[in-house]
């Protein structure tokens, strides 16, 4: 196992204050927080979105300085997915869109809530 260096765990210290400008919608994704640690050059965590539950890996790709983005599903049946190539300010937004936010996503809200809306 590759040891962490003070980059690691500054790299992963900036990506969750990037994270945090939108921390509504962070969690939503239904992050324990128990499984936040950091990795080598970024950060993991568990989520438990209406698209997906499982792993989260942000990396930061220092030569391009750009971050990519890998979905690990608990699912073994279901595939995972990378995302490369990304700006910090498309973080929340490309996480959000393969976690939690669907098409019906109010209505998903208030069926798992058990919200009424009342006119």
């Amino acid at each position: 196992m590759e040891q962490l260096t003070e980059f690691d765990y500054g790299i992963a210290e900036y990506i969750w204050k990037i994270l945090k400008t939108q921390q509504q919608i962070v969690w939503s994704w239904g992050v324990n927080p128990d499984t936040v640690k950091t990795i080598k050059n970024g950060t993991q965590f568990h989520v438990q979105g209406f698209l997906m539950k499982g792993t989260v890996k942000i990396i930061y790709d220092e030569g391009h300085d750009l971050f990519d983005i890998e979905f690990l599903p608990d699912d073994d049946t279901k595939p995972g997915k990378t995302i490369q190539g990304l700006y910090l300010d498309q973080l929340v937004s490309v996480i959000d869109e393969n976690v939690e936010y669907c098409e019906n996503y109010e209505e998903r809200i208030n069926e798992e809530y058990c919200l009424i809306v009342i006119p």
